[in-house]
């Protein structure tokens, strides 16, 4: 079977490894090296260029249901392997703070790397005295307590939604940032052994999200960013935002790219701000663009703002 494994940049030195095990099961095997932002992101392009019958993703669960015909596709989510005594230590460090801070109810979320470890950790905080809820996120989200960097909803919705704070075990930051600054949020990262407060970076960034809409309200000109990724793709939220922008006598036309960048942008000098309906992630880099980026969600708001 000619199969195309494709990783996220944190797997990639896994990929010999992974590639020597099918080749010596008779396959034959391709490495994507495309740049791969999650299971929303599938190597579509090389796969019907090279006439692959299998994609293998590595290290996400499942997004969204893609078909392609003649084509399997597979995702193999990789879980973190952390000493229990090591999670046990950065649990009481967390419960510290918590205490300290007055907290009570807890919502928990963590990257799908953490599955395996959410139930000890919610079992652990409440044998400290909290109440632990674990919610469910949008419709792309495969488990309970799962966060997507476009889908942080797990940390407010069902039983989640009457805590009191938001824990948030994994590693780095880029999960717990996109979760709104509404409640208190303490980081525990297992892989550091550390628990932090990351509140008010997120009051920070609301605050930059907030600065963006009031600059974009300035503009003449929009450009509407649409992403060809599968998991990614809103032409009409896109052709929505259009309508509706030059309902108020301004100027919009709709970008199409399989990946943004400042680079790739930089050159149409003639827009003042742009749409985002593509991954919501992109407005974090806002700075980089030169422009305010506002995502398809904050379109309602900017409207009400343009005169």
């Amino acid at each position: 079977m000619r199969i195309l494994l494709q990783f996220p940049e944190g797997l990639k030195q896994t990929a010999l490894a992974q590639a020597a095990k099918l080749e010596a099961k008779g396959h034959e095997i391709f490495l994507s090296a495309s740049a791969c932002f999650g299971a929303c992101d599938l190597p579509l392009e090389e796969t019907r260029v090279l006439k692959i019958q299998k994609i293998l993703h590595f290290g996400h669960a499942e997004f969204m249901k893609v078909k392609i015909s003649g084509v399997k596709i597979e995702y193999i989510p990789c879980f973190a392997e952390i000493p229990l005594a090591a999670q046990k230590a950065t649990i009481e460090k967390a419960a510290q703070l918590l205490v300290a801070s007055g907290a009570k109810k807890l919502a928990l979320v963590f990257p799908i790397q953490q599955l395996k470890n959410s139930p000890l950790v919610k079992s652990e905080l409440e044998a400290k005295g909290f109440f632990v809820a674990i919610g469910k996120g949008g419709a792309h989200v495969k488990h309970m307590g799962q966060v997507l960097g476009c889908d942080p909803s797990a940390a407010y919705n069902g039983a989640a939604a009457q805590s009191d704070t938001i824990i948030y075990y994994g590693g780095g930051r880029f999960h717990p940032t996109g979760i709104p600054s509404t409640k208190p949020v303490l980081c525990i990262d297992p892989h550091l052994g550390s628990a932090y407060w990351i509140t008010d970076e997120l009051v920070k960034q609301e605050k930059r999200r907030k600065g963006a809409l009031l600059a974009a309200s300035e503009a003449k000109t929009f450009g509407i960013l649409v992403s060809t990724k599968c998991g990614q793709c809103n032409l009409a939220a896109a052709k929505q935002a259009k309508k509706l922008i030059e309902k108020k006598g301004r100027r919009a036309e709709i970008l199409v790219a399989n990946e943004f960048s400042p680079i790739s942008l930089a050159n149409f000098l003639s827009f003042n701000a742009y749409i985002n309906t593509a991954c919501p992630r992109i407005s974090d880099d806002g700075e980089a663009y030169g422009k305010p980026i506002v995502n398809a969600l904050d379109i309602k708001r900017l409207i009400e703002l343009l005169i």
